[in-house]
């Protein structure tokens, strides 16, 4: 297996990410990345490798981006429901924003990129995240013991890119207020582990 001879610069890997962004995977090209980034095509090749490792790396900076960004965000709360409504609000956002990537091109949210390209990986990256704060939730008696932080980890990112996936109904995902009601009504009664009556 080829290995990657060194970093890539951050000048070079931030033009292969705007390129995947712009083009998609299946437009993708070292020469546009090379022409993005103002250097050769060789230079690109050299640091990045095959075409189809140029996309893997790209697709990996955009996953880590996006881990990090939602984790910045979460750390903040100091309650599961607060913690998951900040990530939920940060997916709107970043929704809202993604609807205008390039006049021409695609127009594809980073997160639906990911998902239909590196969706497995984003997918336990993402529960992984979640499941030490399910257990801090345990250890606060804020969510059941019983639960499988695990399986209520799946739950909650599952129920997270469902706003980015799904339109809005009757909750505005433009008002980050709306955003973080709605998920703090509902995500810990879902973990609370009791029967509800109703």
């Amino acid at each position: 297996m080829r290995t990657q001879p060194r970093p890539v610069s951050p000048t070079l890997l931030a033009a292969t990410t705007a390129t995947l962004r712009r083009l998609g995977p299946r437009q993708f090209s070292l020469t546009a990345v090379a022409e993005a980034a103002g250097v050769s095509r060789g230079t690109v090749h050299n640091a990045l490798g095959s075409r189809e490792h140029a996309i893997k790396t790209a697709l990996d900076h955009l996953a880590s981006g996006f881990i990090e960004t939602i984790s910045a965000e979460v750390d903040k709360q100091e309650t599961l429901a607060g913690q998951v409504a900040a990530a939920a609000v940060v997916i709107c956002a970043h929704r809202a924003q993604s609807d205008s990537v390039t006049p021409r091109g695609i127009n594809e949210s980073i997160l639906v990129l990911l998902l239909r390209n590196i969706g497995d990986d984003l997918m336990a990256r993402s529960v992984d995240q979640w499941k030490p704060r399910v257990r801090r939730a345990q250890q606060r008696g804020e969510v059941d013991a019983g639960v499988d932080p695990g399986r209520a980890s799946e739950w909650i990112v599952r129920m997270l890119l469902s706003f980015e996936l799904l339109p809005p109904i009757g909750v505005n995902l433009n008002s980050p207020r709306a955003v973080r009601r709605f998920v703090s009504d509902y995500i810990v009664a879902g973990l609370t582990g009791g029967h509800h009556h109703g």
